[in-house]
């Protein structure tokens, strides 16, 4: 069987893949999961973007698939506050708890410090780092037993 590799996420083949595991969802779980987008910005007064958090809820969780702090306000607490607040903000949405991924160069004991799990790990990601899989339930059960 030949592959035909393409180099683009967003073309009318990966549209297509997603149109497929949509239509796959829906026929295992009976509806169609929706997804509710979170995006929080810390700015700097004249505009500049200081800190920020990209996710998304559905089918009860959280995923935050990006989340940054600048260099000069690590430490200040901003980083635990947009935390916190997209927590609370999945809760509104219905959500169970938060997953999320971060490698052994970022924020592993930050993630640990707010009662995350850790629920898997990838040794060599990069070569000499680990990527941590991180789960939190919002009822402070285990997310690896429920």
């Amino acid at each position: 069987m030949d592959f035909e590799l393409i180099e683009d996420r967003q073309g009318p083949e990966a549209r297509a893949i997603g149109e497929n595991l949509t239509a796959h969802r829906i026929g295992a779980l009976g509806f169609e999961p929706v997804s509710q987008p979170i995006c929080l910005v810390h700015r700097a007064p004249d505009g500049r973007l200081l800190a920020g958090l990209v996710g998304e809820v559905m089918l009860e969780w959280l995923y935050v698939e990006k989340f940054w702090v600048d260099d000069s306000l690590r430490g200040q607490g901003i980083g635990t506050r947009m935390l916190a607040a997209a927590e609370d903000a999945a809760k509104a949405r219905g959500a169970v708890g938060v997953t999320l991924n971060t490698s052994s160069f970022q924020a592993p004991a930050f993630y640990r410090r707010h009662g995350y799990a850790e629920l898997g790990r990838l040794e060599g990601r990069p070569a000499g780092h680990q990527r941590f899989w991180f789960g939190k339930r919002f009822d402070g059960k285990d997310p690896r037993t429920g």
